[in-house]
């Protein structure tokens, strides 16, 4: 059903199994806070082309909203985050 929350148990390797795609090629596009997934290829592009623009503008909007000091400190700490 259209709007409907599946839930589904993944593996011990990360799978799970949705019985509507079986043997299907699958498209799977990362949106950052989830996953979209279709067997149309058409419908993937557009959500990725999309995705990548509302990542982006969501980016951008955030940065010009910190003061120039708000984004060193986030820098700083995700550097130190990465070096350890």
């Amino acid at each position: 059903m259209i709007g409907e929350i599946l839930v589904k148990k993944a593996d011990d390797k990360g799978r799970i199994l949705i019985s509507s795609f079986k043997g299907k090629d699958v498209y799977i596009i990362d949106l950052g806070s989830g996953y979209f997934i279709t067997d149309n290829k058409e419908v993937a592009e557009d959500v990725s082309r999309h995705a990548s623009k509302a990542f982006s503008d969501e980016f951008l909007k955030l940065v010009e909203e910190l003061s120039p000091e708000e984004v060193e400190e986030i820098v700083e700490k995700e550097v130190v985050n990465k070096v350890e």
